[in-house]
């Protein structure tokens, strides 16, 4: 029988959790919410004879696009669904005339990914601090108090840094998971802000990041803002293998690494952006 291609709609939420579930992934109904109201049009569920075999999303940005969330039911695979949602997906982005494809592989994905044409850029380290933890203490709450919830008015200057660091305009993005984040931290220097850190709801707890420091200080004074209100949460964390500073940090927060993924490119080299400050990604269906 043939693959039929369609869009995702709000609808496909449901199956969508059950595939990520199944796959150990931390995905929320919000989190599917924020990629269809982003790219309403770019996110794909494949069919076989009326039946739901397979899904994938992308995040489209200003210089790259994005992919993510390609699961095919293990009932469904061997039959060329994940090869046709991917040609579906970067077909969609290359009518936004985009030259850069990226996406974070599992080790299962990678061959077909290259197969595909994408090379490895880096290893995407994931960590994770289990919610077995008392309340901050009046030093940590010191500190903490060092950095703000983020206000409206921050939102440009968060956006601003945030493309130095991330390499592409993803304010769109920035600005649905500032709307129903968990909580969005500021730390403001003489110079404006210098760093940034959301928590997100997560099926595991709390996803940190997108959490982006122009400094080692300003990365702990977030990271610790993070602890005083979520520390009794499991949080979970990606981090770009290049930032050693933040797989030291969380690793001194009694975070520990859990399987990581694969950083990987295709097409033009660009929006690369300075992975060394990004101490947490915001996922890996949209970087």
């Amino acid at each position: 029988m043939g693959i039929d291609i369609r869009e995702f709609v709000r609808g496909d939420i449901e199956f969508a959790l059950l595939q990520t579930k199944r796959e150990g992934w931390d995905a929320t109904t919000d989190f599917f919410e924020k990629c269809l109201a982003h790219d309403p049009h770019g996110c794909f569920i494949a069919e076989i004879a009326g039946d739901r075999a397979g899904m994938i999303t992308t995040a489209c940005y200003t210089q790259s696009g994005w992919i993510g969330n390609l699961i095919v039911p293990p009932e469904q695979r061997f039959k060329g669904i994940g090869a046709a949602l991917m040609a579906q997906a970067l077909e969609y982005l290359s009518t936004k005339r985009v030259e850069t494809f990226r996406l974070e592989a599992d080790p299962a994905g990678i061959k077909l990914y290259r197969r595909l044409g994408f090379v490895d850029e880096f290893e995407s380290l994931r960590f994770l601090r289990d919610g077995k933890h008392r309340s901050a203490d009046a030093k940590q709450r010191a500190k903490a108090s060092q950095v703000q919830p983020c206000a409206e008015s921050d939102i440009s200057a968060l956006c601003a840094l945030d493309a130095e660091y991330f390499g592409d305009d993803r304010g769109r993005m920035l600005s649905l998971m500032h709307k129903d984040a968990q909580a969005c931290y500021v730390r403001h220097s003489t110079d404006g802000i210098d760093g940034y850190a959301f928590a997100l709801s997560s099926a595991a707890g709390i996803r940190i990041g997108p959490w982006v420091a122009q400094s080692r200080t300003a990365a702990n004074n977030l990271l610790e803002a993070i602890l005083t209100d979520h520390g009794n949460k499991t949080l979970v964390a990606g981090v770009p293998d290049v930032n050693s500073q933040a797989v030291a940090l969380l690793k001194r927060n009694d975070f520990h690494e859990t399987p990581s993924s694969l950083r990987m490119v295709r097409g033009k080299p660009a929006a690369v952006g300075r992975p060394e400050g990004i101490y947490a990604i915001g996922g890996g269906a949209m970087g």
